[in-house]
């Protein structure tokens, strides 16, 4: 967050971008069990905005990943992937992604293949929703222990085998992207079960010609520090408190948890995903194999806050201007009044608003309704709102 101060990017962005290069630097070498099966930290993250909202941090993260080395060397430590690729050139680098480890301490050694891909724009990588594609993502994100097969034609046959692959995905998407892109079935789909979608709909305010002083050093004391996640490997250990809250959150059915028509298959996702961002807490604070109690807590926090705004991505979906919602405001008061004669409280009004537009604008679309004289306050109390009667957005008084 400290390196990310003067990047013109959300400070959610700036936060899971941060996330995802933890995520992307453990690869398949670190996981955690609470279950029969080993959680692997990787992800696939969306940062969700409307052009110009702030996604350049994606590159920033990029950067760090391809710069990194492995600890004493100047060999590379993470196999990144270009920009652009199709499904095909996807699965080739990741055939390419491979990895070999030493194994500190047990004097034995792995093979993997693990691949990093920071996208600005998602929809370079799928342009269209081509499910064979999909279905590729899918079946990497699981980390199979099994080799990823693939049998391709081109004149002669020719069969790609890749051993333990895994994908680390960190990317930037608009709405729009999805509306022309995702048909509505795709949010019924494993792939929208598991991507983790961070939304902003504007970018902060910056200062022109304001330059921000950081910490002497402090890109290399990260490149440092991914240098030593390179070399991880094992099982990470809960302590008792961390897996008591975890069981606890988990039995308890992971409240609040979301309500959205479209979140519906995501939700069975949420305990894996806890236990990822419980992994990346842990190993950032300390670089141990440990979680503890403020790790769970910690990813858990951030799981949360993101899903707060989840439902504003498909609400900036519906890409109705300002202008169609205050109508629709306006429609409603008035068939309402016209009914009962009675005056609507700012939570009604809210709410109404709340369906239509991102949380993040319904204060502003509010205060632009009543400026722009399509409602008004009760005289005698300021909770209360009357339609004008006749008026529209932008009519002179």
């Amino acid at each position: 967050m400290e390196l990310t101060d003067g990047v013109t990017s959300p400070p959610q962005f700036r936060l899971w971008a941060g996330i995802a290069l933890v995520a992307g630097a453990l690869e398949r070498r670190v996981w955690a069990k609470a279950t029969a099966q080993r959680t692997f930290a990787n992800q696939y993250i969306m940062l969700v905005g409307a052009p110009g909202v702030g996604k350049q941090v994606i590159d920033l993260a990029r950067g760090l990943w391809v710069e990194a080395t492995e600890p004493g060397t100047t060999v590379k430590a993470f196999r990144v992937a270009p920009h652009q690729m199709t499904k095909a050139a996807l699965v080739d680098s990741l055939a390419k992604a491979k990895q070999f480890k030493m194994l500190n301490g047990s004097g034995g050694n792995m093979t993997y293949h693990s691949l990093l891909v920071a996208a600005e724009e998602f929809q370079v990588l799928l342009p269209n929703y081509d499910q064979e594609y999909i279905a590729t993502l899918n079946q990497v994100y699981n980390n199979p222990d099994h080799p990823y097969t693939e049998v391709r034609r081109t004149g002669t046959v020719k069969e790609l085998s890749i051993e333990l692959p895994q994908l680390n995905i960190l990317a930037g998407v608009q709405p729009s992207y999805f509306v022309s892109t995702f048909p509505e079935e795709a949010w019924t789909t494993g792939f929208a079960r598991r991507i983790v979608m961070v939304y902003a709909a504007e970018t902060p305010f910056k200062e022109l010609f304001e330059e921000s002083e950081l910490p002497e050093g402090l890109r290399q004391q990260l490149l440092r520090q991914l240098s030593r996640l390179s070399q991880l490997h094992g099982n990470c250990q809960w302590e008792p408190e961390a897996a008591q809250l975890l069981a606890s959150w988990h039995r308890g059915g992971g409240v609040p948890r979301p309500v959205h028509s479209k979140l519906v298959h995501y939700c069975n996702s949420r305990t894996m995903l806890v236990i990822k961002l419980a992994i990346v807490a842990a190993l950032a604070a300390t670089g141990e194999l440990v979680i503890r109690l403020q790790d769970v807590k910690r990813g858990l926090a951030w799981l949360l806050e993101a899903e707060k705004l989840m439902p504003d991505v498909f609400r900036e979906m519906i890409g109705k201007s300002d202008t169609q919602v205050i109508d629709e405001l306006h429609y409603m008061m008035t068939v309402e009044y016209s009914k009962k004669r009675e005056s609507q409280p700012t939570s009604v009004l809210y709410n109404f608003l709340r369906e239509r537009v991102p949380s993040e604008k319904v204060a502003r679309v509010l205060e632009v309704a009543e400026r722009s004289g399509v409602i008004a306050k009760v005289a005698d109390n300021l909770d209360l709102w009357i339609p004008r009667p006749g008026r529209k957005p932008g009519a002179p008084e």
